[in-house]
């Protein structure tokens, strides 16, 4: 990919700046970031992050068990006064500086922690999401047997009480082997060999429908090979290991040059999924019971829509599944061009992934129905949310299908190309961070990669022992939700209220040729932070200790838990005190100097132009 030339982050330059000002400006020019080739790539690079496994795995339940085609109300609603806005906000202070996540809030010294919490979130999520990858690496090598091995009992990893789900058809009806099942579900496996881990209770790990099936054993003793908990973490497993190790070898070769190689790899990795995806649904869609799965997805119910928690769990899956505040947003607009429409293309992003979302849920749910056909079951017996769906529903379904293997690893491979492009994004974003950390002379793009890489694949090999799964549960319960919420209300209220509503405004004039419209002011700097305020006091208010099943954390997993909560919010604090030390006079004073923009920031000379808290009001409301 070719890098195109250089653009002047700043559109026009008044007459009479002075030689200092000039100075810093000129500096900002020569700093900007190497660029996308074209307009079509920045999209679908944003495209490819924001379409990740929550499109595929975690919408279609979300949605189906908040009122079916009713959800998609509070749904659309979210998107708009959350999703969009956010987006937007984010693409704009990107692009306008050509900065990364960390040097980006030179917009406002004072909250610099946002930046070192981006890259402590990037640091953890890289190896929990990573290893989900790792896990549907082994499955894609696994879908290349003769015969898929979690179609069969008799393993080395099976339990006495084992159960070929497919099987049970032919010979008795499925709700006779739940009987059988229902009548041991409550005392101790033993498995036959294995991993010398005896006595793992079993219970409630998916759905009783799948207890003790062929499917499920695979998923949790073979290629989980889970433990007694958390506590029992045992040996690294050599078949995790290798696939983490090609994990992350393949995230390496994408961004070790940054977006020059990246940029190539999401032609294929951002694009592919949705001709995947459309075969998989063909498929689906002429299996029997595919119609009263998808009926069952999108029937609606709108009498939900009078319970908070329904508008609540939208609001909350439009706010992860777009990825703002991951910092990803901020470092891809960053490699912008100046002038790109930065209203246009986060709407066309938004908008294509959750029509994503939306049409991933035919395919699970047409293949979920399918299964429910099979088994003689109701719908709403088969389906069970997050990894279930991927890992145990889905291998299950296509082993009933001729040519299984080919189906397997059309659905695998789907699912790391999914994966890949999120992955990938986390990365880019802290090589970004830790970019901004180092002297520019240091160009040694590819040896950054290669060491932050090799940090990644030593922290994650955790991931990969028998309790590994535990320790991914946990990390997963408590990284980033809150924080998140958190950066969205600061993002919003620096960028309207300290930096100014109209001084931002103007910012998007010189790279649109549009000011930012009342309606966009009024919900990104007033009705957004409300929103968001609300689901932050809704997720703590609602929390509950993390589980796996029916296994319940011990208190110091639970104090680790709340450490890794803090940790990632734990620079804003730190770093607002240091800043106020650094700044001279008194404290208001102090407080005053690091809230302005730094001479970092490129429209600097205006940094002591601020309005008032008043003014900035009625420019948001459009009555100034």
């Amino acid at each position: 990919m070719d890098v195109e030339t250089e653009e002047t982050c700043l559109s026009t330059v008044v007459n009479n700046e002075t030689t200092e000002n000039a100075k810093a400006n000129l500096e900002n020019r020569n700093l900007r970031k190497p660029q996308w080739s074209n307009t079509f790539q920045s999209i679908i690079a944003v495209l490819g992050f924001s379409v990740g496994l929550g499109n595929l795995l975690r919408f279609p339940y979300v949605c189906q068990k908040n009122g079916g085609g009713a959800f998609l109300i509070p749904y659309a609603i979210s998107a708009t006064l959350v999703a969009i806005p956010l987006f937007i906000l984010e693409v704009a202070l990107g692009q306008f500086s050509a900065k990364g996540p960390i040097k980006v809030w030179a917009i406002c010294p004072l909250m610099q922690g946002i930046g070192a919490c981006i890259l402590s979130i990037s640091c953890m999520i890289i190896p929990c999401y990573g290893v989900v990858f790792a896990w549907t690496l082994y499955y894609l090598y696994s879908s290349f047997s003769t015969v898929l091995p979690w179609t069969s009992c008799g393993n080395s990893w099976n339990t006495l009480h084992c159960v070929v789900v497919g099987e049970t058809r032919q010979n008795r009806s499925m709700s006779a082997v739940l009987n059988s099942v229902q009548d041991i579900i409550n005392i101790t496996d033993t498995r036959r060999g294995g991993f010398n881990y005896k006595d793992i209770n079993t219970t409630g790990r998916v759905s009783n429908t799948f207890e003790h099936t062929s499917t499920e054993q695979f998923f949790q003793y073979k290629a989980l090979g889970v433990s007694s908990g958390i506590d029992d973490l045992g040996a690294l497993q050599p078949h995790l290991v290798i696939c983490w190790f090609i994990t992350c070898v393949a995230v390496f070769l994408c961004v070790m040059k940054g977006i020059r190689s990246l940029g190539k790899v999401l032609y294929v990795t951002a694009l592919m999924p949705y001709f995947l995806l459309l075969v998989l649904l063909v498929r689906s869609c002429t299996m029997p019971g595919a119609v009263d799965g998808i009926l069952f997805y999108l029937t609606p119910d709108f009498s939900l829509l009078r319970h908070p928690q329904v508008w609540l769990e939208a609001l909350v899956q439009v706010f992860f599944s777009v990825g703002t505040t991951w910092g990803v947003i901020i470092a891809m607009a960053g490699h912008n061009s100046f002038h790109a429409n930065l209203i246009r293309d986060p709407i066309i992003v938004t908008v294509t992934g959750e029509l994503t979302s939306i049409f991933a849920g035919f395919v699970v749910f047409a293949t979920v129905g399918f299964l429910a056909h099979d088994l003689q079951l109701p719908v709403s017996d088969v389906i069970i949310p997050g990894p279930g769906i991927a890992f145990i529903i889905y291998p299950e379904a296509v082993a009933l299908l001729p040519l299984p293997q080919l189906w397997s690893v059309l659905f695998f491979t789907t699912m790391l190309m999914m994966a890949i492009d999120s992955v990938a994004g986390n990365v880019e974003t802290a090589i970004d961070c830790i970019e901004d950390i180092l002297p520019r002379r240091y160009d040694a793009r590819p040896v950054i990669a290669a060491v932050f890489m090799l940090a990644v694949f030593l922290a994650g090999l955790v991931f990969t022992t028998h309790g590994g799964v535990y320790v991914f549960q946990l990390v997963d319960w408590y990284m980033g939700t809150v924080a998140c919420f958190f950066m969205a209300i600061l993002e919003s209220g620096i960028v309207g209220w300290c930096y100014g509503a109209k001084r931002f405004s103007s910012d998007v004039e010189a790279m649109t040729g549009k000011r930012l419209p009342v309606i966009f002011r009024l919900v990104c700097f007033i009705v957004l932070p409300a929103l968001i305020t609300v689901a932050l006091v809704s997720t703590l208010v609602s929390y509950k200790p993390p589980t796996y099943g029916e296994y319940s954390y011990p208190e110091a997993a639970v104090g680790v838990g709340w450490f890794i909560a803090m940790v990632t919010i734990l620079p804003i604090p730190v770093i607002m005190v240091i800043q106020i030390l650094k700044a001279e006079g008194s404290f208001v004073q102090r407080v005053k100097s690091a809230i302005r923009p730094s001479s970092a920031w490129p429209d600097s000379r205006l940094k002591d132009t601020a309005e008032s808290m008043k003014d900035t009001f009625l420019f948001i409301i459009g009555l100034k």
